[in-house]
């Protein structure tokens, strides 16, 4: 590790821990106050001392030069974390060319976890400044200002290129210094609440819906991490729908309940998950890989982070200049972590290769999606509850296939308990794999089903029971706009004389 080695004797190899609230600390920008209830809502939920609030004036303005990043951000809060005894170390008051006061830690920062909250600067635009570090091919000193502040416990580092992140996919990592960051932030402080309590109730209640895996990028290695997530989703259980081609989920695909949303390669919002409709179920894990997917936060219909966190996503991630591929957030290690027991904060530390660079993560860093066993979700079907249904679904699709017949008589009483299409579908489908025929009801609530999934019914009960059974469900389908037929055309008008 060379000189930084000999600076820092007290640094250690630690395993993963659940992030612990009161070596947690909450940055906000007083300058944006809507920002606080969100700060202190998340506190109070995750048990955070409120000594360990920091507000700091930090403008109304995204992107930070170099010289305001030093003397707003990164210079005031070693200097709040030093007073809360969350940082240990002396500040020289001489400057560097980046305008970074210096900075020597003497002990190892009680500090683990810095969560931001809506309101606190994006990025750091490029200084100009010719690095030292000649060898690095990633150039530039651009950078996420989440990613630079996880140096902070760190003497001042050359920023020059990203350096390598220690918990990249490691289940025990040496620290190294760095600290974990996290964002609780979108388009607006509403949009970022509203996905918080999402991921409160999937912790409370369990991480309920379906996946979708779009591995059709311009990249070979980037298909290869997709395509390496199907299995495992699968193997938990959850239906799966997979986007093989260079498009995006088609607007008439399947997109009801989407627990897992992970895919590339458009810049704004397009195809199924590009609509507004298409809500991500409580408690989501979205990603949807691009290189400037969060080049800003302000407009959701623009760029793909806070499109998602505005569609409901728990945890999702992002990048504010170029990254290159290599350094992007790793998809199959951020659901391995996950299926580990990681919290979420943890997986997406153990899924992001590098530090000092472009990257994002938004989301509470101690959610955990899979708290509650699939077993406690399933003891009852709620009628009200619609994702109960999905619990339901995972467990169906765990059993032997085809069902054996009590548990085949289970899904029918669920089904019939429920009366949500997504269910009677399914249980449709296994009393034909099984033999049975037994005759299809319409279930109640159609209007407020995923067009791709009454199109899937629709389908399916037309080859099983004829047209004539499926006519309320084609009738509701062309209530759809990417349904509707086309207006016929206008008559031609007789040649005039």
């Amino acid at each position: 590790m060379g000189r930084l080695a000999l600076l820092l004797p007290w640094l250690t190899v630690l395993a993963w821990a659940r992030p612990d609230p009161a070596r947690t600390a909450v940055l906000m920008n007083s300058d944006r106050p809507e920002g606080l209830a969100l700060a202190e809502e998340f506190m109070a939920k995750r048990s955070i001392p409120p000594a360990n609030l920091i507000s700091l004036p930090l403008g109304r303005v995204e992107t930070l030069a170099w010289k305001d990043y030093s003397a707003k951000v990164l210079g005031p809060l070693r200097a709040k974390l030093r007073d809360a005894h969350l940082l240990e170390g002396a500040q020289d008051e001489a400057a560097d060319a980046r305008s970074r006061l210096g900075f020597i830690p003497t002990a190892e920062p009680r500090l683990q976890w810095l969560v931001l909250v809506h309101g606190v600067p994006l990025k750091i635009s490029p200084s100009g400044i010719k690095g030292l570090n000649a060898a690095n091919p990633v150039k530039g000193d651009h950078a996420s200002l989440d990613s630079e502040l996880a140096t902070l416990a760190l003497p001042n580092l050359d920023p020059e290129g990203a350096r390598p992140n220690p918990w990249f996919n490691r289940t025990e990592a040496g620290a190294e210094g760095i600290t974990r960051i996290a964002r609780l932030d979108g388009g607006s402080a509403e949009a970022a609440r509203r996905a918080l309590h999402g991921a409160w109730e999937a912790e409370a209640k369990g991480l309920r819906g379906r996946a979708y895996v779009d591995v059709g990028g311009p990249y070979k290695e980037g298909d290869e991490w997709f395509q390496a997530c199907v299995a495992p989703l699968k193997e938990l259980g959850f239906p799966t729908d997979i986007e093989a081609t260079r498009e995006q989920f088609s607007p008439r695909a399947r997109g009801d309940a989407p627990a897992w949303y992970l895919g590339w390669y458009s810049q704004k919002p397009t195809g199924k998950f590009g609509l507004k409709s298409t809500r991500l179920a409580p408690g989501a894990i979205a990603l949807h890989l691009h290189s400037f997917s969060a080049g800003s936060l302000q407009s959701p219909e623009a760029s793909w982070t806070p499109w998602l966190v505005e569609q409901g996503a728990a945890l999702t991630f992002g990048n504010v200049y170029e990254p290159y591929l290599s350094l992007t957030v790793r998809p199959e290690l951020l659901l391995k972590g996950l299926r580990a027991g990681m919290s979420a904060g943890e997986a997406a530390w153990y899924a992001t290769p590098a530090v000092s660079w472009q990257g994002i993560i938004l989301g509470d860093p101690f959610y955990q999606p899979f708290a509650v066993p699939l077993e406690t979700q399933t003891r009852s079907v709620d009628p009200a509850d619609r994702w109960t249904d999905y619990a339901v679904l995972r467990q169906t699709n765990l059993r032997p296939q085809p069902l054996g017949a009590e548990a085949l008589r289970q899904l029918r009483v669920a089904a019939d308990r429920s009366g949500r299409l997504a269910l009677a579908l399914a249980c449709a489908q296994a009393e034909q794999a099984a033999g049975i025929t037994r005759a299809w009801k319409d279930p109640q609530g159609l209007t407020a089903e995923d067009g791709g999934l009454i199109e899937e019914a629709a389908r399916f009960v037309e080859a099983r029971f004829g047209v004539a059974t499926a006519l309320k469900l084609r009738t509701e389908l062309e209530k759809r706009p990417e349904w509707a037929p086309a207006p016929p055309n206008p008559p031609e008008k007789p040649p005039g004389r």
